[in-house]
């Protein structure tokens, strides 16, 4: 019982800390107005609960009813001295169903005009929606592999810098996200209990997900694909299941059809087509582009070793012939969102990569848990945990303050890589102290990155990030 009570104290202590760090100068940072879609979606939510009709902000040709209005939310003009915004209506852009979060809770908190719709307000639910992300993160952890995975993949979603920024916007994306989650969780205890309720919850999820954004239909995909994993074949079996599904998920995903019809139905696939035939702006690149630049807005870039290392490890995962389930799924759910992410892309904006970032961070921990648990692969396991550990700190150190430390860096890393290659040479088991110096570099890396956000300030922001 005091095992378990210690567990979970760990467990909570690390979603309140995520909490507390997203919720740290969420209104400032980012720069309130660096992405308008943030305010937008907002107003299309109080909008319909005040009027009826969705307003909105939008680029998208195509619509009949359009104006061009200032309005000085947060000080915008004075801040980014921009243009009069171009105002919608009916806006049909995405599926109404953040905006109504979120204009909601601004209708709630006593918002009646735009202009009421200040970041410290509507970015609120999103604080929460974002830390329910770190709890489903570690829940699909600890179900699927232990305890310390769950520890080690919660302190680094709950602590990396960017990630943290990024869990402060209002971007659909970061509702997608524990729908994802959600829907990983309970496709993984319906391959283990073989309970249809799994799949109904999971089906119920996948077509809310839709309701933030079509792209919500990574759930669909992911579900398909995991349906093949798991049944090896195309079988009845497998038909089954999925036609379930997709009679419980598609009529919930049906309702936006439904929704923006009711308007008028030459404006919604207007719009509709017009999403559809956007410029392809992440181009042919696009690939080598997520991987090198991690961005939170189109311009503003917060590079992260996590994710990059991340990305070694899903490529790793390619080499391997045998997956367990857990591994499996992880490697289908960042396949199925590449798969959205290249036929839905339109411009390099940074919120498009959000659902990719919880995914890989997966990745990386069931590479963790994996080598440190069979004592495989010690060798690869220390030089990523350094190398993260070394990324983290040159980003808070400088060259030359780092001087004083180069000597113990020069001959204690040298010396270990030694040491493990002559263990590999000579085939005798690694010494589980290694165990502990990785884990130790692990955690030290999550320390480097609470002392780097606390630096994020409005100064530095204007200063440092680029």
């Amino acid at each position: 019982m005091i095992k378990k009570s210690f567990k979970f104290l760990i467990f909570i202590s690390i979603i309140v800390l995520a909490f507390f760090l997203r919720k740290k100068n969420y209104a400032q940072i980012p720069i309130p107005g660096q992405s308008v879609d943030e305010y937008s979606y907002s107003w299309v939510g109080l909008s319909l609960i005040k009027t009826g009709m969705p307003i909105g902000v939008s680029g998208i040709p195509g619509y009949q009813n359009q104006f061009s209005k200032y309005i000085n939310v947060d000080r915008l003009y004075q801040t980014l001295s921009s243009d009069p915004l171009s105002i919608n209506y009916p806006w049909m852009d995405h599926p109404p169903l953040l905006g109504l979060i979120t204009g909601g809770y601004a209708a709630i908190s006593g918002a009646n005009v735009f202009e009421d719709t200040t970041s410290l307000l509507i970015r609120r639910p999103i604080i929460i929606i974002s830390t329910i992300s770190v709890a489903l993160l570690m829940i699909f952890c600890w179900l699927n592999f232990r305890f310390l995975t769950a520890v080690i993949s919660g302190s680094i979603y709950a602590t990396t810098p960017l990630i943290v920024l990024s869990s402060r916007m209002i971007q659909a994306e970061n509702a997608i996200i524990p729908c994802l989650l959600l829907v990983m969780i309970f496709s993984s205890l319906y391959f283990r209990q073989k309970k249809d309720i799994w799949l109904i919850f999971a089906a119920i999820i996948s077509g809310i997900a839709t309701l933030f954004k079509l792209t919500g239909v990574v759930c669909h995909l992911y579900i398909f694909f995991s349906l093949i994993f798991y049944y090896q074949k195309f079988n009845s079996k497998l038909f089954k299941d999925f036609l379930f599904f997709l009679g419980i998920s598609l009529p919930i995903t049906s309702l936006f059809f439904f929704y923006g019809i009711s308007y008028g139905s030459k404006n919604f696939f207007n719009i509709l087509f017009s999403n559809a035939n956007r410029f392809y702006g992440i181009g042919p690149n696009a690939i080598i582009d997520l991987i090198r630049n991690q961005r939170l807005t189109q311009h503003k870039f917060l590079p992260e070793i996590w994710l990059i290392i991340g990305w070694i490890t899903f490529f790793l995962s390619f080499s391997k012939t045998k997956k367990t389930l857990p591994q499996s799924l992880i490697f289908i759910s960042l396949i199925s969102y590449l798969i959205v992410y290249l036929f839905f892309g339109s411009q390099p904006y940074g919120w498009y990569t959000f659902p990719f970032w919880p995914l890989l961070i997966l990745s990386l921990t069931a590479f963790f848990d994996e080598n440190l648990t069979n004592q495989k692969n010690l060798l690869l396991t220390f030089i990523i945990a350094i190398t993260i550990f070394g990324a983290n700190l040159a980003r808070i150190m400088g060259i030359f303050e780092f001087q004083k430390y180069s000597t113990l860096w020069r001959f204690l890393i040298p010396a270990t890589i030694f040491f493990l290659i002559v263990k590999y040479l000579i085939k005798k088991p690694t010494s589980r102290i290694l165990n502990f110096i990785i884990l130790a570099l692990i955690f030290g890396s999550v320390y480097f990155n609470l002392y780097y956000l606390n630096q994020i300030t409005l100064d530095f922001w204007w200063q440092n990030i680029s």
